[in-house]
């Protein structure tokens, strides 16, 4: 059996979350270049053909917010055994993978490359005041993202995140709601863990529970 179809998997520079992307071969019959959005609505990937033997993939980057390019031959993207990395320029940072379903998801799945591990590559490690409880802070919040647990009232689901030496902050570019959430002790830490989805609102974050998560460790 011959495959005609693969698997993109990308982190998006605009709300985090991996997106997982099906590429039939049969897209490039009538046209030379596809293009495919995130979830959210942002840019996130570009394929073009050369006569179908050769391919480009333009790929937005969430570790530079640049944009990188890939050649990769037919029988790579169609045909390959492993997933291939598709990497960041700038930092040597894997920002996502091409190739077989099951290698592609197996490799997201597995990937030692959680936000703590990324902030040491970059030398943020000695920024935050905690580093240990911002790394697991990220990761929990990162997780509710990637699950569409983390929204805004006014009902943007694109929440942005900016990360500080000792909390981060959570902002809506639609109302400007902003929120933070401290990541300096282990209050903190064990505060957010117990909340499996979070409402920003003009007065402060909800939880699943209904309380006002303001109380806990944010504010506005």
């Amino acid at each position: 059996m011959i495959p005609t179809n693969t698997v993109v998997a990308v982190r998006c520079p605009e709300c985090g979350s991996v997106e997982y992307i099906s590429v039939s071969l049969f897209s490039f019959s009538h046209a030379n270049q596809v293009s495919f959005n995130c979830s959210c609505g942002s840019n996130l990937l570009k394929i073009s053909a050369k006569l179908r033997r050769s391919f480009w993939l333009q790929y937005y980057c969430a570790m530079c917010e640049g944009r990188h390019l890939l050649s990769i031959a037919r029988r790579q993207m169609w045909f390959a055994k492993e997933a291939i990395e598709l990497v960041c320029d700038d930092t040597g940072i894997e920002v996502g993978y091409v190739g077989p379903k099951e290698k592609v998801k197996e490799r997201v799945n597995n990937q030692d490359q959680s936000l703590a591990g990324m902030a040491d590559q970059l030398g943020f490690t000695e920024y935050f005041i905690n580093s240990a409880v911002m790394y697991d802070v990220l990761d929990h919040v990162y997780n509710l993202a990637e699950k569409g647990k983390i929204y805004c009232s006014c009902g943007n689901s694109n929440v942005e995140v900016e990360i500080f030496a000792e909390h981060i902050e959570l902002s809506c570019n639609v109302c400007k709601a902003r929120g933070k959430i401290m990541a300096e002790t282990e209050e903190n830490l064990q505060a957010v863990k117990c909340m499996w989805e979070l409402k920003l609102t003009r007065k402060g974050f909800r939880s699943n529970k209904q309380e006002d998560f303001n109380k806990h460790n944010a504010d506005i």
